[in-house]
């Protein structure tokens, strides 16, 4: 399937069925990120984080079962977003 849309004198954009959501391309090791919600979840994400440390009193168990996500999930997700107060 392909869809394309023409906009104001830019180049036709076309998403092809190989081109989904959460299909994503890989550079430096990491996911390209050209736009905002991308961002926007990163900073949800680390915020969460940092409220269920505080609530579990920095236990990272006791944390990782408040995100429900798996304690080295939570160890992971802490060093990604250098959260260093909480290690």
């Amino acid at each position: 399937m392909i869809l394309s849309q023409v906009t104001g004198g830019v180049s036709e954009m076309q998403i092809e069925g190989t081109d989904q959501i959460g299909n994503f391309k890989m550079e430096h090791g990491g996911p390209l990120r050209h736009g905002k919600l991308p961002d926007a979840i990163h900073e949800l994400e680390k915020q969460m984080i940092k409220e269920a440390m505080a609530r579990s009193g920095g236990n990272q168990r006791v944390a990782s079962e408040i995100l429900g996500i798996t304690e080295r999930m939570l160890g992971y997700r802490l060093k990604h977003y250098d959260l260093k107060a909480f290690l």
